[in-house]
C-alpha cells in the first residue's frame, strides 16, 4: 500500500513573514485506524500551543510499507521529525541507529516524568537503558470477530459465538455452503510477518501454551503455535477459509470482512477504528472472547502494553520543539480524546476516572476495551538489539499450507532455529541478563505476570 500526505492546518498566520518563522515538523504513522482524530488532534494543536511556540504539525499516514519508506528516508535524511512509537522502523536498534533518541536530557524533563506512576518505566517499552523514550498510552488485546447476520443466516443465535475449535469449525462449515463460493466462514492474513508477536500467539496462550516467548522459562516458544495453525490449516484444506490464505493481507480481510463476505476472524483491538470508520461494515458484526480447542478455560492470552503516541526522531533538527508536541499529546486531556472516540484503550486508570466525558460509541469498543481483565498484561521480551530469524511462524504457515506438511515437526525446528539464536545472542552481549525476561512467578490463569528474575539495572 502507498502512503497518503495530509497536511493539517498549513496557513495560520495571516502575515507572511510570521508564517516563515514558524517551525515545521513531520509526523508520521501507520496507524491507519486513527487517523481521523489524530487529523482532529494535530489540527487543534497547530491552533493553541503550535501557534504559541511557533510549531505547526503535518501528519503523513503510510500503508504497510511503512518501515521500507521510514529507512529508505533515513539513508537520504528526509525522515520525519516524530513518528508513532509503535512503527516499525526496521531497525533492531532505533537508538543506535540513530532514528530515535530519549527524553532525559530535555528541559523539564524531571518535573515531567515525575507527575507519571512508577509502573509507567517498563524497560524495553517505555525505557531504553534507563532512559525514557515514551510512556504507555495504548494496550492492545486479540478477540474473535463475527458477522451477526451471516450467523443468523445459518439459523445461529448471533449471542451465542463459538467457544471451541469444533464449534468454530461447523460455523464456519455452514456459512460457507450458504455463501456458494462468495462468502467463507473464516480467513486469516497468511500474507502479513508482522502479526508474529500478536493474534495467533494471543489465541494459543488462550490454549494455556506459551507462544512467542515462554516468560515462565526466558525462551522463545515456536511450538505452543501448533494447535492454533493446525486449526487454520483444517479449515483450508475443508474449503472453509477465505481463498488465497498465503496472499490474503490485514487490510484485505478487513475490507472483504466489511462487504460480508468472511464470518469470523482473529481480530484485534485496532480493527473497532478500521470497520467503524476505514473500511465501515455493511454488516451486523460482534466481539467475543478467543475461543480455545475444547472450549474449556486453560489460562488468560495477553494484552500488549504498547509505549505513547510519539517518538522523536534522531535526525529531527527541532528536538526542543519536538519535545514540545511530546509533552502535548502525553497530557491526559489529549489521551482522553483518543479514549472518546474509540481510538485505543489507555491503561492507566486515571484517564478513564478523572479526562474521558463520554464513552466510546463505535460498535465493538466496549467488547474490547472493559474485557481486560479476560487478559493478563504483557510486554515484548526485552532484548536490545535483537535481530530475529527471517523464518517465523507464519514463513512456516504459508509453507505447510503449500506442501501440506507437519507443522508440529516444522515448528520443532523454528523453536530450536530462534532458541540457538537467542543463545548467540546472549554469548555476544553479556551486559544483556537472561534474567530480565524470566518471569519464575507468571501465572497464566489468574494473569499475573508477576516480576522479572532481575530487575535491569543501567
Amino acid at each position: 500500500m502507498g502512503s497518503v500526505v495530509l497536511l493539517i492546518g498549513v496557513t495560520l498566520l495571516s502575515a507572511p513573514a510570521a508564517a516563515k518563522s514558524m517551525v515545521q515538523l513531520k509526523i508520521w504513522t501507520h496507524q491507519r485506524h486513527m487517523a481521523d482524530t489524530l487529523q482532529e488532534l494535530i489540527g487543534e494543536f497547530n491552533r493553541t500551543v503550535g501557534r504559541q511556540k511557533e510549531i505547526q504539525l503535518s501528519l503523513r499516514l503510510l500503508g504497510d510499507d511503512s518501515s521500507d519508506v521510514f529507512q529508505e528516508a533515513q539513508y537520504h535524511g528526509t525522515g520525519p521529525d516524530l513518528y508513532n512509537s509503535g512503527f516499525s522502523t526496521g531497525y533492531g536498534d532505533p537508538f543506535k541507529a540513530g532514528a530515535q533518541i530519549w527524553y532525559d536530557d530535555f528541559p523539564g524533563f524531571a518535573a515531567w516524568k515525575a507527575q507519571w506512576p512508577d509502573w509507567y518505566w517498563i524497560e524495553g517499552v517505555t525505557t531504553y537503558r534507563g532512559h525514557v523514550f515514551t510512556i504507555p498510552t495504548q494496550v492492545l488485546n486479540s478477540r474473535l470477530i463475527y458477522n451477526k447476520d451471516l450467523f443468523r443466516a445459518i439459523g445461529r443465535d448471533p449471542n451465542k459465538p463459538p467457544r471451541s475449535y469444533a464449534e468454530l469449525r461447523e460455523i464456519a462449515a455452514k456459512i460457507t455452503r450458504i455463501g456458494k463460493g462468495r462468502v467463507y466462514g473464516f480467513a486469516y492474513c497468511g500474507a502479513d510477518n508482522w502479526p508474529l508477536e500478536w493474534m495467533p500467539s494471543q489465541w494459543a496462550e488462550a490454549n494455556g501454551d506459551a507462544a512467542y516467548w515462554d516468560w515462565s522459562r526466558g525462551r522463545w516458544a515456536m511450538q505452543g503455535y501448533g494447535r492454533v495453525l493446525q486449526l487454520l490449516l483444517d479449515l483450508q484444506r475443508d474449503g472453509f477459509l477465505f481463498p488465497g490464505v498465503t496472499r490474503l493481507t490485514n487490510d484485505a480481510l478487513r475490507a472483504q470482512f466489511a462487504e460480508g463476505r468472511i464470518g469470523m476472524f482473529m481480530g484485534e483491538f485496532w480493527d473497532v477504528g478500521v470497520l467503524n470508520d476505514q473500511f465501515p461494515a455493511k454488516n451486523d458484526w460482534g466481539v467475543a472472547p478467543i475461543p480455545t480447542y475444547d472450549g474449556k478455560f486453560h489460562g488468560k492470552p495477553r494484552a500488549m502494553i504498547i509505549g505513547g503516541l510519539w517518538s522523536i526522531n534522531g535526525q529531527c533538527r527541532h528536538k526542543l520543539d519536538a519535545w514540545e508536541v511530546v509533552k502535548w499529546f502525553s497530557r491526559y486531556e489529549t489521551r482522553a480524546k483518543l479514549v472518546e472516540q474509540g481510538k485505543c484503550i489507555d491503561p492507566d486508570p486515571k484517564v478513564n476516572a478523572g479526562y474521558v466525558k463520554n464513552s466510546p460509541a463505535m460498535n465493538g469498543y466496549n467488547a474490547f476495551a472493559y474485557t481486560l481483565f479476560l487478559d493478563y498484561l504483557g510486554t515484548y521480551p526485552n532484548l536490545p538489539g535483537w535481530q530475529p530469524p527471517e523464518e517465523n511462524p507464519f514463513t512456516v504457515f504459508r509453507r505447510i499450507v503449500l506442501d501440506r506438511s507437519d507443522p508440529a515437526a516444522a515448528l520443532q525446528k523454528l523453536d530450536a532455529l530462534w532458541n540457538r539464536k537467542l543463545d548467540t545472542y546472549y554469548r555476544n552481549n553479556p551486559k544483556m541478563k537472561r534474567d530480565w525476561n524470566i518471569y519464575p512467578d507468571f501465572d497464566r490463569v489468574r494473569g499475573l505476570l508477576g516480576q522479572p528474575k532481575l530487575k535491569p539495572k543501567f
